[in-house]
């Protein structure tokens, strides 16, 4: 089995018309979709989690003639929750003609990110994987951000670390350099390891950066 995450871009008119709002707004700043439900009468139901004023969303999903039902979470520290149901558009029908292949499954979330571009993580067959990144529809073109064979960590969602940061880390963590009071040390790390004090800090610096960009998001 095999992961791979991608970052989709795309062309004119291949953008889905709520990511385009969102792009727009100065009150949305980010969206990502976390679950979703494709049902057999034409409709899907998502939920989402919106970095935002919520009433401009709630505004625009009333406008839409897609949308069916909806509801909508109040904000707390400036990020909401909306659970809607709409009828599938061209948009809509062109992702999943992308992903809905074969083994493919898609590991949440999936990220609309301010730029333009879509972040989404891919499990299956390395048969599949490879169709799917060679094989979008037209106007859609990827770049592989990630990819190498499942681990239960793999996926958008998770904190990639390299090998040698996660090895770090989990030195750290057992020499007790994380423990109040610090227990361990740098040296204590390297030693682990096999290699110098200043190699070890700069593994565990990596690694704390990312763990700590990742909370905050």
């Amino acid at each position: 089995m095999k992961y791979v995450e991608l970052r989709i871009y795309h062309e004119s008119g291949s953008l889905h018309p709520m990511h385009a709002f969102e792009m727009r707004h100065e009150a949305i700043e980010r969206a990502a979709l976390l679950h979703w439900n494709t049902v057999l009468d034409g409709t899907n139901t998502m939920v989402f989690r919106v970095r935002g004023d919520p009433e401009p969303f709630r505004a625009k999903l009333d406008a839409r003639t897609a949308t069916v039902e909806y509801s909508l979470t109040e904000a707390v520290e400036g990020t909401f929750y909306c659970c809607v149901r709409d009828r599938a558009i061209d948009a809509d029908r062109n992702y999943i003609e992308a992903v809905a292949r074969g083994t493919l499954v898609v590991v949440p979330p999936v990220a609309f990110n301010p730029d333009g571009t879509t972040d989404l993580t891919l499990v299956g067959t390395p048969a599949d994987v490879d169709a799917a990144v060679s094989g979008l529809p037209d106007g859609l073109r990827a770049t592989v951000r990630s990819v190498g064979p499942y681990r239960r960590r793999a996926g958008a969602d998770a904190v990639r670390l390299t090998d040698r940061q996660r090895a770090a880390v989990a030195a750290a963590v057992d020499c007790g350099y994380y423990d109040s009071p610090r227990a361990g040390t740098v040296e204590d790390v390297a030693d682990a390891l096999g290699v110098a004090p200043g190699t070890a800090a700069e593994h565990l610096r990596k690694a704390e950066a990312r763990v700590m960009a990742r909370l905050v998001e």
